[in-house]
């Protein structure tokens, strides 16, 4: 049947077959689980802002109330040392990794990005959990880590927001999974 068809349209299946199969491989819950936390439960979630069209991502920690609604959120960003504000993006050698904590006032905007949840229960236990991460932030930021160009590294380990996640779930004593694709830097300890 194919080969019935002229080429124009034969092209045009087969860039809807690869833009089909990317969707799945970008959009499917093993790769990009979407967290379900138990309705009445507080829980701190490992989150995933997609990168590249999803095959990449920037990790990141977050603090959930009962309803659902996002109380905190904790980054590892890009920072300039000169100034100390924080950056989508670093571009720049001399840019640093730092822990931002931002709260509703902020940066935090209702977002349903892929991830797990770590961690669910009383509102007293997930608060005790966090307040763990929050005492490994002043640690990490009095390293003055470098921030790889664009978060990531092809001479040396990359250390960027993803290892900040990790480090900041370890803290907290919580295992966490492989969410995304390519997430460089995932599974590095910035407090071994």
């Amino acid at each position: 049947m194919l080969a019935r068809l002229s080429k124009p349209t034969k092209d045009l299946l087969y860039a809807c077959f690869i833009v089909a199969l990317l969707y799945g491989v970008t959009h499917n819950p093993m790769t990009h689980p979407m967290p379900k936390p138990t309705p009445g439960n507080w829980s701190i979630q490992y989150m995933q802002h997609p990168l590249l069209f999803g095959f990449a991502g920037h990790n990141y920690l977050a603090l959930r109330d009962e309803h659902g609604a996002i109380i905190e959120e904790l980054h590892g960003l890009a920072t300039d040392p000169v100034t100390g504000d924080w950056k989508y993006i670093g571009s720049e050698n001399t840019d640093q990794l730092h822990v931002w904590q931002f709260d509703s006032s902020h940066y935090i905007s209702e977002k349903s990005f892929p991830g797990i949840i770590l961690a669910q229960g009383s509102k007293e236990n997930i608060e005790a959990l966090w307040s763990a991460a929050e005492s490994c932030i002043e640690p990490i930021n009095a390293k003055h880590i470098p921030y790889p160009p664009y978060g990531f590294s092809i001479k040396n380990e990359t250390i960027n927001s993803n290892s900040v996640a990790y480090t900041l779930a370890s803290c907290m004593k919580l295992d966490v999974r492989h969410v995304g694709i390519f997430t460089p830097g995932s599974a590095v300890n910035l407090l071994p």
